[in-house]
């Protein structure tokens, strides 16, 4: 090789080397979702709380849906369990409510409407109602989860 091929490789050696030490990845690190090895060589999926809460989420949005179709929508919302619900719904005074609840995840969240005693719900997923009738003008509900309770917590408030 003469002298200027020698630099023409040596500049086209340095020009790859950074796609060469990151390889097709673009960063050279597996994405934090993908499955690790375990101990045995098999890989194992690594916990992604961030996806969990996004699919708790969506479920719990999902379980309130199945909710009359045609009920008046109000207020809905969507909260992390520890986190809790704890609002003020502005309604007409003296007209009939349904304040609906999904929880997703483990554990209980303990549901409080007004000043109605509290009603544990589990978070398997399944929705629970309760009928609001001669309602104030502003009705305080507060969610709030038992210890160790995990997961979303999805409310939706509608018109009956």
């Amino acid at each position: 090789m003469t002298p200027p091929r020698k630099l023409m490789a040596v500049a086209a050696a340095l020009a790859l080397a950074p796609f060469l030490a990151t390889g097709c990845s673009g960063g050279g690190t597996a994405p934090p979702s993908a499955p690790a090895p375990s101990a045995t060589g098999r890989p194992t999926a690594a916990p992604s709380p961030a996806g969990d809460e996004e699919a708790q989420g969506g479920r719990a949005k999902a379980a309130l849906e199945t909710i009359s179709p045609d009920a008046k929508f109000v207020e809905s919302g969507l909260e992390r369990v520890p986190d809790g619900v704890h609002t003020r719904s502005s309604l007409k005074k003296g007209k009939t409510y349904e304040v609906s609840v999904a929880c997703v995840g483990t554990g209980t969240v303990n549901l409080v409407i007004g000043e109605n005693p509290s009603q544990p719900i589990s978070c398997d997923g399944t929705s629970a109602s309760r009928r609001v009738q001669n309602s104030p003008a502003e009705l305080p509900i507060d969610i709030t989860a038992t210890p160790g309770a995990t997961g979303m917590v999805a409310l939706q408030v509608t018109a009956a």
